[in-house]
């Protein structure tokens, strides 16, 4: 790319010397005609002489083959406009499948096969279990260079597995052929084996994606990415909310088997989508493959190990999603189960108002990560997400508003520790570390949030029954859901204060800076949200009048 870059600019040049003076890349030789001045009339005689005896001359010879550098250039730029624009519209189907397989309906399914405590915790923890496979994958893509392969087959077992998921489980206990916990436990191995199918694509997607989008996008193209993807993930959480709940409303005592029904086709909906999502990408070429690389596997793993500031980073992030993962389930459970608020206000609460608050923010982290550094980021988006931590023990059903504050802002805030965390990792698998950056990476991080949940379902499952009345002071009574909220809020201070200061980061900018920056732009779009409707209106007004004119 660096060299098309470079040659873009003397095409430019070229073509408009060629324009004004009739002469093409030999403006800076010495003319050959008997005369020293540079472009002057011997050039002119000298290139008609050549053309009139059938022999090209030399700044003719230049002229074409800066001709043919601007003409793969332009080809380049093409073809890089079509492979992002791809991925982008690849992410707005691949958006459904993600919502439309979360939040109530993933709950629900669980609950109607009797899933305890330990295992919803288990359920949120298993992405993380599946992401050790991400090693062996990774190891994979060094020996091969085959990575589009590995990502596609890896992505396509990752989205198919949710039809034996939708349909396996409810076909046993539906026709007696097992038990409730016989089929929860097909269940979670299917899921494990879903969850290992995307351990395998992620880090051949992060490596090609390092080299397919420019750095100096990055952060803007991920988020204006993700923003596409906002807005068919919006439709298709409040549709499966509202299938459960008119459909088939899940009050307590309903037939658990209806309501796995339900589950199973919106699982089965969102699989197409997944699906239509990877097969998109057999349409972008992968031009910059890796050469396959000889190294033993112990050898590509150890040297992010031995790389401190690496270590520093992942030490940060793993923490916080530690801290994040002892929520996981158990948030969209503490809705169902001990408010009783309806699937499609569980679905508005943790999916609809994140994503409406993404779409606010998205933009203005992307900007940041790219101007102000990834740093100050991680610190804004970490220390704002401790009070929503510990904000969630105050949630009750006379206060269900809270929920939708701390969802939307918990949300706003998390998305900038994933444009950050994105545009570190795209940075070290652009360099010689490869896709072992990536894959050492996943696992210490999801190594922490399994450990996450799993200790978050142990402490569940051993004070189920365990409360603490506050009365006295004028609280509520407290259960084992408000003592995973708190801790999961001093563990996001922990990771703040304890990791946040050994990254260093030289260009860049103090954090007070960053957070002025993201006020602004913060501001510019909530502002140019609000005059939108208003301009769309006056415009058609001065259609509307110079059409009467007219």
């Amino acid at each position: 790319m660096e060299i098309a870059v470079e040659s873009s600019s003397d095409t430019v040049n070229c073509e408009g010397a060629d324009r004004y003076s009739g002469l093409c890349a030999g403006g800076n030789n010495t003319a050959r005609g008997g005369t020293d001045i540079p472009g002057g009339v011997g050039a002119m005689c000298s290139s008609t002489r050549d053309s009139r005896l059938g022999v090209p001359s030399r700044d003719t010879d230049r002229n074409v083959r800066a001709t043919e550098t601007g003409t793969r250039h332009t080809r380049a730029e093409s073809h890089l406009r079509r492979s992002l624009g791809l991925v982008t519209v690849a992410w707005v189907f691949g958006s459904v499948w993600v919502t439309a397989t979360a939040g109530a309906p993933l709950t629900l399914y669980a609950q109607s096969l009797h899933a305890s405590e330990f295992q919803f915790g288990l359920l949120s923890a298993l992405p993380f279990i599946a992401s050790l496979i991400s090693m062996p994958a990774s190891a994979l893509i060094e020996r091969t260079g085959k990575r589009k392969a590995i990502f596609i087959w890896g992505s396509y077992l990752n989205r198919v597995l949710w039809i034996p998921i939708a349909l396996v489980p409810f076909w046993l206990v539906s026709h007696a052929r097992a038990s409730y916990s016989a089929a929860m436990a097909i269940f979670l191995i299917l899921m494990f084996a879903m969850h290992s199918g995307g351990a395998i694509g992620g880090p051949a997607w992060t490596s090609w994606m390092a080299d397919l989008v420019p750095d100096r996008v990055r952060g803007r193209y991920f988020s204006r990415r993700r923003e596409w993807g906002i807005l068919s993930a919006i439709p298709a959480a409040l549709l499966a909310g509202w299938m459960l709940d008119r459909l088939h409303p899940s009050a307590p005592g309903a037939n658990p088997l209806v309501t796995m029904q339900w589950c199973a086709i919106i699982f089965l909906w969102a699989c197409a989508f997944g699906i239509t999502d990877i097969h998109l990408f057999h349409y972008i070429e992968d031009h910059a493959a890796p050469e396959p690389k000889r190294e033993s596997i112990l050898k590509l793993f150890l040297r992010p190990l031995s790389d401190r500031q690496f270590l520093w980073f992942a030490g940060f992030v793993a923490t916080l999603v530690f801290a994040v993962s002892f929520m996981g389930q158990f948030v969209t459970l503490y809705m169902i189960d001990k408010l009783r608020i309806t699937n499609t206000q569980t679905q508005l609460m943790l999916l609809v108002a994140p994503m409406i608050a993404q779409l606010l923010v998205l933009s203005a982290w992307g900007r940041a990560a790219d101007r102000m550094g990834k740093k100050p980021v991680l610190a804004i988006a970490s220390l704002g997400l401790v009070p929503v931590g510990l904000g969630w023990c105050l949630v009750s059903s006379d206060h269900i508003w809270l929920g939708y504050v701390l969802s939307a802002l918990g949300a706003a805030l998390w998305v900038g520790v994933e444009v950050a965390n994105l545009n570190v990792v795209l940075e070290m698998a652009g360099d010689e570390g490869g896709s072992n950056y990536v894959a050492v990476n996943s696992v210490i991080i999801n190594v922490a949030g399994c450990l996450g949940g799993l200790s978050s379902g142990l402490i569940a499952q051993q004070l189920r029954n365990w409360h603490c009345d506050l009365s006295v002071i004028g609280l509520r009574d407290v259960t084992f859901y408000e003592l995973l909220f708190a801790l999961s809020g001093v563990l996001r201070l922990i990771a703040a204060v304890a990791f946040l200061p050994m990254i260093h980061e030289p260009t860049a900018r103090p954090t007070r800076e960053a957070l002025r920056f993201m006020t602004s732009n913060i501001y510019n779009n909530l502002f140019n949200g609000i005059l939108m409707p208003l301009r769309v209106l006056r415009l058609r007004a001065k259609e509307s009048y110079a059409a009467d004119r007219t």
